[in-house]
């Protein structure tokens, strides 16, 4: 279980927001974070492989925004229970980033809190305006 961080403390600067992307595909983390990096909103980008160290690091670091995606090999935690975990916060929203997301699985999250279900393969374009407006608030 590892995670990557753009930043090395915990301090960011004033109006910046903190988005926290949650997935064990590397290319995946890659696009996602091209896809922010890519805002007119500075953001602060934290990364994590496994949901164990993502609800570890939004409990130290209360994200504005968390890119979860909900199947997560080697987690203790399903992605549901990381889930609820992580929506438990009302500061933080949490968008499903996932292509393999069932029914129920994803009924589940959204009851938790999750506000919206971007499905891989996903627009860039399209990320990029739903990006925009979870972070504008």
């Amino acid at each position: 279980m590892t995670n990557a961080s753009e930043t090395t403390g915990e301090r960011h600067a004033p109006g910046e927001k903190t988005v926290l992307i949650v997935d064990d595909e590397a290319p995946a983390r890659s696009l996602l974070r091209t896809t922010v990096r890519g805002l007119d909103i500075p953001c602060r980008i934290l990364e994590a492989t496994d949901g164990d160290t993502a609800v570890e690091i939004a409990h130290r670091t209360r994200p504005d925004l968390v890119l979860l995606d909900i199947v997560l090999p080697g987690s203790d935690m399903s992605g549901v229970l990381v889930c609820q975990d992580l929506c438990r916060d009302s500061r933080t929203k949490v968008v499903i980033v996932s292509g393999q997301a069932g029914g129920s699985i994803l009924n589940a999250c959204l009851s938790a809190g999750a506000v919206e279900h971007v499905k891989k393969p996903f627009s860039v374009a399209e990320l990029r305006e739903k990006l925009e407006r979870w972070l504008a608030d």
